[in-house]
């Protein structure tokens, strides 16, 4: 495989109840260096793990959890297979952005109309959840990996933290894209919303194409982010630096880390 190019079966950890589950390291940095595997993983929600699929996730090493999701999620599907050895963050807030639950909330009633919210989105959600990306960034700075980011689909909340951290690296944004990409590969939905009632399962079954936008992967979406850091701040960089607080040494520090030799 040549390093760089996203494919689903080389990133995809093989627990069959943790939703949208993937390594995201192995890829090639712009000075020539590669992300180590097995340092950076990225999920859905973690409350429908078995017995044994959680001790599998356990044996990963994984030191932190940072967990994207609002309280009201946290409490309907729980996090609870860690034990106190790993740091697990998460963050007290009612903001809606990302929740894809919310979204069939709004007035899109259309096809587009979605697409279009979930544009929206993603211009909004570096500076809704900088607090949680902060803690992100601490928590590698610290050492504390291998790391587990997630949210509830481990799609926009956390695809926005795993873009963010591979930019940070060093990794080009064409292959941050791809990254990005792979959750149409790994997510489930069928599996997924077929295992208890809520506002997005009963979407999925009655107007399955309309909802669509909400759940897939757009390079649309994640391009947004980008365009919006570069327009608001000047760039990715400079957004890490200047809201999130992780500066050229920092981001060197991350590397001494997260990077092969």
């Amino acid at each position: 495989m040549t390093l760089g190019v996203a494919t689903p079966h080389d990133r995809r950890v093989p627990i069959a109840t943790a939703f949208n589950l993937r390594d995201f390291g192995g890829y090639a940095t712009t000075d020539g260096r590669t992300v180590r595997r097995g340092m950076l993983y990225r999920c859905g929600t973690m409350s429908l793990l078995t017995d044994e699929d959680a001790n599998q996730l356990r044996a990963l090493g994984i030191r932190a959890i940072c967990d994207f999701r609002r309280p009201s999620e946290r409490r309907e599907e729980p996090t609870r297979w860690h034990g106190d050895d790993v740091d697990y963050h998460c963050r007290d807030f009612n903001t809606s952005t990302g929740v894809l639950g919310e979204m069939l909330r709004g007035k899109a009633v259309t096809q587009e109309e979605m697409r279009q919210a979930m544009i929206a989105l993603y211009r909004e959600i570096a500076m809704e959840y900088a607090p949680s990306y902060r803690a992100m960034f601490d928590q590698i700075l610290a050492g504390r990996v291998p790391i587990l980011i997630n949210c509830s689909a481990g799609k926009d909340r956390t695809g926005v933290g795993a873009a963010l951290i591979l930019a940070a690296l060093g990794v080009p944004r064409a292959t941050i894209v791809e990254d990005y990409m792979l959750t149409n590969a790994h997510a489930d939905w069928d599996w997924r919303l077929s295992l208890g009632e809520s506002r997005l399962a009963h979407a999925h079954r009655t107007m399955k194409e309309v909802i669509a936008p909400v759940l897939t992967a757009d390079a649309l979406y994640i391009e947004t982010l980008f365009e919006t850091l570069d327009a608001t701040h000047g760039g990715v960089e400079a957004y890490l630096e200047q809201v999130l607080g992780v500066d050229t040494p920092a981001r060197a520090a991350m590397r001494d880390i997260l990077l092969e030799p």
